[in-house]
């Protein structure tokens, strides 16, 4: 299991110039946010925002959207038909979608079309888990806790919870592609490797945290062509503004997601200086 280092990490920091344009940012679509959990969806875009996406849009089922509390990104229905308006995207999804048929069809769709950058978590993940299927590309990130990983693999909580970086390799295998295993020390798995981040503190132990760290790694994914380097440095960003809430003297039972994502910024101040 291996470690990173704080030099390597700022190094994976997108870095512009003067010159730069919302084209170098990269275009993020977030499928979230199903019916009465609208919030799931507007965390992760609003994560994805904070993250230097250059274009974000949300695939959601709120149809009276606040714009004027949300105006970073751009909206969509829930549709095949609106999702293959945006192939060259980074498409995360998952948080809050819901698992009906028109859901499902939305991941067979990235799969059968091997959309090659996609982040998959929360709901998305459970459906993943009860389909056939071979491989994903390789270029995928699938980003369980420890219940979505065991259901992924078929066994309990408890046999993932005592043998961690055993089961994460073991979802690599069957899936081909990269597996980040959420928790105190999470794990990220690829075919040679497996690196532990453990900058996150217990204020991330609270719904709606796990919505911002999939906007934060589509961001970067979107900005990079290295998905396992998005995977690590999300990772690490998302951990340290957690630690950041405490450092500025709060508690951490009292950080709410919305609190993580405005920290985004300060997080990656400190990375990078």
């Amino acid at each position: 299991m291996k470690k990173i280092s704080k030099n390597t990490l700022k190094k994976l920091i997108p870095v512009r110039s003067k010159q730069s344009s919302k084209i170098d940012g990269g275009k993020v679509l977030i499928i979230a946010g199903g019916t009465g959990l609208y919030g799931a969806g507007i965390l992760s875009a609003l994560a994805a925002t904070r993250s230097g996406a250059g274009y974000t849009h949300l695939m959601t089922d709120l149809i009276k959207f606040p714009w004027l509390k949300f105006p970073d990104f751009i909206l969509h229905p829930m549709l095949v038909s609106e999702l293959k308006k945006y192939p060259d995207s980074v498409i995360a999804i998952g948080p809050g979608l819901g698992k009906s048929k028109t859901k499902l069809k939305l991941l067979e769709f990235l799969i059968k079309n091997k959309i090659p950058k996609v982040v998959v978590d929360a709901d998305a993940l459970t459906m993943l888990s009860g389909m056939k299927i071979k491989k994903l590309p390789a270029s995928w990130i699938l980003t369980p806790h420890e219940g979505e990983l065991a259901r992924l693999l078929h066994i309990t909580s408890r046999e993932v919870k005592n043998d961690r970086v055993k089961y994460v390799s073991l979802a690599q295998k069957k899936f081909g592609c990269i597996v980040l295993l959420k928790g105190a020390n999470t794990l990220i798995g690829t075919d040679s490797e497996t690196f532990c981040i453990n900058s996150g503190t217990k204020a991330l132990a609270k719904a709606g945290s796990g919505d911002v760290l999939l906007g934060m790694i589509a961001a970067f994914y979107a900005q990079k062509e290295n998905g396992l380097q998005a995977a690590i440095l999300g990772t690490y960003i998302h951990g340290h503004a957690s630690k950041l809430w405490q450092d500025l003297g709060n508690d951490y039972l009292s950080m709410r997601p919305m609190d993580l994502i405005n920290l985004i910024g300060k997080s990656i101040v400190e990375l990078r200086s």
